[in-house]
């Protein structure tokens, strides 16, 4: 799989993986005071003799964003920390989004920032270009281990343009497509994992002559353009629009993809346009959804709590099908968040910190999800079995790691080229275009859209 590098970052944009990251919205900033040291001894420190925490007294600052639940929770982490090592204070420093990247760059060009920050992946690309020597490089030192991490999602989001790993996620979501199978069970069909586009066709022909009520899938309007764009980048090895502001040139996966998205409402495939676009404000308050008529919906992970499953909905949860002949997989992986951590003095003590954030059992208990699900499978498992994270989520995370590809470039979610590309998908659908005039359509005007568009 081609590696993305910083230029990848969509991953930070608000795409319809709803939310990413538990409590990742953006109130009001919020005052910064230090934590003090309290709270009982965590489990994977407990046996740190005396004398190794008497070590020289060091002042870490840590920065951050979110809302009161992530305040919270850090601040607790904090504390335990501190406890166990009292030769550490670390000063919290954290607020809304508002205002948070012009402060770290104000102090990055200062040399004040601090040894621990949050940012996103076009926040840490800029960054690292501005400053490319004040961070550590995660993967050329010993104290904080990456193992815990998935490889391929480092590679996708996390790395310098020198091939260095600069950044480690702080959470990660997912896209999938959620089944209900209590709609499978009665049209006694099991749809499988790592499924082909043919085979996903005929299973929803199966699902929807069982019963005419029955739709294999319900597609808003987002869906609809990130199902045909995922379709596109396995048949092209592209997405729709690159991170070099260039419109797919591949016009046969283009008439492929419509050919898909066409296909999938004449052959009663997918819920009918019309009653399902109703639903483009609140996709989870869609009747056939919620009356057990639909087979399958296409989320991010984070959103999947939001069903309400008390009519009897019982989900699972597996891949996007893949073309035969694929050359990228299409699955959307992206982080919540990142960590950077600076170069300095304090870089060990910085390191030590993280290290205990990601691998200790009452850091990862403390922290759960306020920053998503987290980025390890130690910590997925370990929020699984305690009930604090839900098993279709982490079912969903594991699978799309498995095959990351990394996310969207950010001008595929530009507001004209949505404007353009939603009218044309519903002509489509609607059998007023060919997929042929559609992909010739999209090529010449969307280029002449992303023109407009590039920096």
């Amino acid at each position: 799989m081609r590696k993305m590098k910083w230029v990848f970052a969509a991953a930070c944009l608000a795409f319809v993986l709803g939310g990413c990251g538990g409590n990742s919205s953006q109130p009001s900033d919020t005052a910064a005071p230090s934590a003090e040291a309290s709270g009982k001894t965590a489990s994977t420190q407990q046996e740190q003799t005396a004398d190794d925490k008497k070590g020289e007294s060091v002042t870490l600052r840590f920065a951050w964003w979110g809302g009161d639940d992530r305040h919270t929770a850090t601040l607790k982490a904090i504390e335990e920390y501190q406890k166990i090592n009292p030769n550490v204070k670390i000063e919290a420093e954290y607020q809304g989004y508002d205002g948070y990247n012009d402060k770290i760059l104000t102090q990055l060009a200062g040399g004040t920032q601090p040894d621990i920050m949050q940012t996103i992946a076009t926040a840490a690309a800029e960054y690292q270009a501005a400053f490319p020597d004040s961070f550590v490089k995660l993967d050329q030192q010993d104290t904080f281990k990456l193992d815990v991490f998935d490889q391929g999602f480092l590679d996708s989001f996390c790395k310098a343009h020198d091939g260095s790993t600069v950044a480690v996620p702080s959470g990660v979501s997912s896209y999938n497509l959620v089944v209900n199978k209590t709609v499978t069970d009665a049209a006694g069909v099991e749809l499988p994992d790592n499924m082909t586009w043919d085979e996903f066709l005929e299973y929803g022909k199966q699902i929807h002559a069982a019963d005419p009520d029955y739709y294999m899938i319900t597609l808003s309007d987002d869906d609809c353009n990130h199902f045909m764009r995922s379709y596109v980048r396995q048949l092209s090895g592209y997405w729709t629009i690159s991170e070099d502001y260039e419109v797919v040139s591949d016009r046969d996966a283009l008439v492929k993809a419509f050919t898909l998205l066409q296909s999938l409402y004449k052959e009663g495939i997918a819920e009918p346009m019309d009653t399902a676009f109703a639903y483009n404000g609140d996709k989870d308050a869609n009747k056939k959804l919620l009356n057990n008529e639909i087979a399958c919906s296409y989320r991010g992970s984070s959103s999947i709590i939001n069903l309400d499953t008390s009519g009897g909905m019982v989900l699972d949860v597996i891949n996007i099908p893949i073309d035969p002949d694929a050359k990228e997989t299409g699955v959307i992986t992206q982080p919540s968040q990142l960590f950077m951590v600076s170069e300095g003095p304090n870089r060990e003590e910085a390191l030590k910190f993280m290290q205990w954030l990601y691998t200790d059992e009452d850091a990862i208990r403390i922290l759960s999800d306020c920053r998503g699900v987290p980025p390890t499978e130690i910590g997925r498992l370990q929020l699984e079995k305690e009930n604090l994270l839900n098993p279709v989520v982490n079912k969903a995370i594991t699978l799309a790691l498995e095959k990351t590809d990394g996310a969207v470039p950010p001008v595929n979610e530009n507001s004209e080229v949505y404007g353009y590309l939603f009218p044309l998908m519903q002509e489509l659908c609607y059998d007023t275009i060919s997929p042929e005039e559609a992909a010739d359509e999209l090529m010449a005007n969307l280029t002449e859209i992303v023109e407009k568009l590039k920096p």
